[in-house]
């Protein structure tokens, strides 16, 4: 097995329990890559809260990587609550750009200062450190395992990330607007040809554009599922995933946009919690989606 993609939070916004989200889940942003001996972890979201329960039932030491996109609150929420940064002996290193002046580790360490949180980052007990990036940077973290990155459209900035291993590859853009002009052939190449692109795909074009009775909501930092489909089929992806699904779309909403989207696009997942993709370890088929149920 070359990449293993688990799809730990799945929402855009905020966290949306309840009933009509429960297929696809509420959680937010955070999926998980593991590639040979590392654990690769995109965002912070709520989500990697329960991916931090998984790792604590396994024995021994836990060590990852976790790259923020941006810092944002739906994007860093749960950081508070994934137990293996408690533990002493296990290892992290977090990825991320300042913002507007203020150092990556200085918005961190704010969101658990008080009055916001009870609990700081110093009463962490693994070794951790923070790591400072920036767009059109390439991180080679040994094992033959390449991250870069890439700034896409949205308000503060944010990141997307291409993880690549011999000849397998998945491209992690969440909260980005369409681009347009050079910046988008830009970005076309910079997926070109990957495997999985998990997209954010928060709008339809009518919500988007603000037509059929919408309010447009060109600014607002994020794409739309026909955009996603578009970009896939100029750049030769191999699966297109649905991502950062907008806070109050229900289960039977996103399934009525995954079969849209798969009727301009063949190779179309919507994200669900649980799901988990594997690129590279099944000798008949590069791609392996399992659904959670």
């Amino acid at each position: 097995m070359e990449l293993k993609v688990s799809f730990w939070g799945v929402r855009g916004s905020k966290p949306t329990p309840g009933k009509s989200t429960i297929q696809f889940g509420g959680n937010t942003s955070c999926v998980q890559i593991e590639a040979g001996g590392k654990n690769l972890i995109f965002d912070a979201g709520t989500g990697i809260a329960e991916l931090g329960n998984k790792m604590m039932m396994v024995k021994g030491k836990k060590e990852g990587d976790i790259f923020f996109s941006h810092l944002h609150w739906d994007h860093i929420q749960g950081l508070p609550f994934f137990t293996p940064l408690y533990c002493p002996g296990n290892q992290f290193r977090l990825y991320g750009e300042d913002k507007e002046e203020i150092k990556f580790q200085e918005v961190i360490n704010k969101q658990m200062n008080s009055p916001y949180f009870p609990v700081t980052m110093g009463m962490m007990k693994a070794d951790y450190e923070f790591m400072n990036i920036k767009p059109n940077q390439v991180i080679d973290l040994g094992e033959d395992i390449i991250i870069k990155t890439f700034e896409v459209n949205h308000p503060n900035g944010c990141l997307s990330y291409k993880v690549e291993k011999a000849d397998s590859s998945v491209v992690y853009s969440t909260d980005t607007e369409p681009m347009k002009g050079q910046r988008r052939k830009d970005f076309l190449e910079f997926i070109r040809g990957t495997d999985i692109l998990i997209y954010d795909t928060h709008f339809t074009d009518a919500e988007y554009f603000g037509t059929g009775g919408y309010e447009n909501k060109i600014g607002w930092g994020h794409s739309t599922w026909e955009e996603g489909t578009r970009i896939s089929k100029e750049a030769d992806i191999g699966y297109l995933i649905l991502f950062h699904h907008k806070e109050n779309r229900s289960d039977k909403e996103q399934r009525e946009i995954e079969l849209s989207a798969q009727k301009e696009f063949k190779n179309t997942i919507a994200a669900k919690e649980g799901m988990v993709i594997t690129i590279g370890g099944e000798p008949f088929e590069k791609v392996v989606i399992r659904n959670p149920y």
